[in-house]
C-alpha cells in the first residue's frame, strides 16, 4: 500500500475514534445529569436556603437560582410588604 493511503485510513479511523468517544462520553454525561434529583424540600428551612444548598450541590445553574430568588423576593413583597412608618 502506497504510504498515502495509510495515512488516509489511519486519520479516518482516529476521526471514528474520536466521534465514538464523544458520543459515549456525552450520554453517560445525560443520563448522570438525568438520574440526579435535587433533594426534597428541607424540613424547616427557608426556601432560600434550600435554594441555595441546591445551587451549590449542582442543581440549578447560576440563571435558575436568580430567577428562582427573583420570584421568592416578589412574593413577599407581594404577601409582607415592608412596614413603613406612619406620616404626622
Amino acid at each position: 500500500m502506497p504510504a498515502g493511503v495509510v495515512v488516509v485510513e489511519l486519520v479516518a479511523f482516529l476521526i471514528v475514534l474520536l466521534v465514538v468517544a464523544i458520543l459515549s462520553s456525552g450520554s453517560a454525561w445525560i443520563a448522570r445529569r438525568r438520574s440526579r434529583e435535587p433533594p426534597g424540600s428541607l424540613q424547616g428551612e427557608r426556601a432560600e436556603a434550600v435554594l441555595t444548598a441546591w445551587l451549590l450541590a449542582g442543581y440549578l445553574s447560576a440563571e435558575e437560582y436568580r430567577r428562582d430568588m427573583a420570584i421568592l423576593a416578589a412574593r413577599e413583597a407581594h404577601h409582607d410588604p415592608p412596614l413603613t412608618p406612619l406620616d404626622p
